[in-house]
């Protein structure tokens, strides 16, 4: 396997991938999860219910702690005693306090399936990391922050990469998918062994083999992407600039313009 892709050197590559603008996955997954609009503080929406926002992180810190252990130490750790130190206290986010209790009972649940068959003897490669690489036919750098990734025993594949969701949207799926795909082939030169996406609340799956998937498929999805990222930036500065008219001046009308 090649090298890591955060582990690359040489100016010329640094000045390459300056040239770049960056295309990053949690952007993707704000606009596909409809978080176009901004907040009345200026920072955008994710498009997420506030209490899934909090379960997301709940669970991700979860997962973090109990891979940070090492394996003798997660076989004796119950993954719900993380848990609970992470969760978030009831309020006005659920719905009811059924809902609360359903919704932590449900993640504990599929939490615990998950993680007694996974990787039990394995160290994690990538750990709720960001990692990036230039892709120049697209002339972006690809920045994707990795969950939980191990490292591949079979020859010409390069990663076993996880991906944990509290509800799976298909786009968001869809998205990460061909983003991992180039990510891989751009970063080690082979692609994914396998890149699975785990749907906490309704217990379901998807595992993708990562060689059935067609690099050139995923080059154009993601150049597709850049384009479509890169207008609602646009769209969303015009928005952000549009409510500060008194504040406006000429070079700040000539860079956002009318819609």
């Amino acid at each position: 396997m090649g090298a890591a892709a955060g582990c690359y050197t040489g100016n010329k590559l640094d000045a390459e991938t300056g040239r770049y603008s960056r295309l990053n996955d949690f952007r993707m997954e704000h606009i596909m999860l409809g978080g176009a609009e901004m907040t009345g503080s200026g920072a955008p929406a994710t498009g997420l219910p506030r209490w899934r926002q909090q379960v997301q992180y709940a669970v991700g810190h979860t997962l973090n702690d109990f891979y940070s252990l090492q394996p003798e130490v997660r076989r004796e750790t119950p993954v719900q005693f993380l848990m609970e130190r992470r969760w978030p206290p009831q309020g006005n986010a659920f719905l009811s306090l059924m809902h609360y209790w359903d919704v932590k009972q449900g993640v504990a649940d599929e939490l615990t399936r998950i993680v007694a068959g996974n990787h039990t003897e394995e160290i994690p490669v990538m750990l709720y990391e960001q990692w990036h690489v230039p892709v120049p036919e697209l002339s972006v750098e690809l920045a994707m922050i990795f969950q939980l990734v191990w490292n591949s025993a079979r020859e010409g594949r390069s990663l076993n990469i996880q991906k944990f969701m509290v509800n799976g949207h298909e786009d968001v799926i869809t998205g990460f998918l061909h983003m991992a795909n180039v990510f891989c082939h751009k970063a080690y030169g082979e692609p994914a062994d396998t890149i699975g996406v785990y749907s906490l609340l309704d217990g379901r799956r998807h595992i993708f083999d990562g060689e059935a998937i067609p690099l050139q498929e995923s080059l154009d999805y993601v150049r597709l992407l850049s384009v479509f990222l890169e207008r609602e930036a646009h769209r969303e500065g015009c928005m952000k600039y549009g409510n500060r008219k008194n504040e406006r001046d000429e070079p700040v009308l000539r860079g956002y313009g009318l819609m």
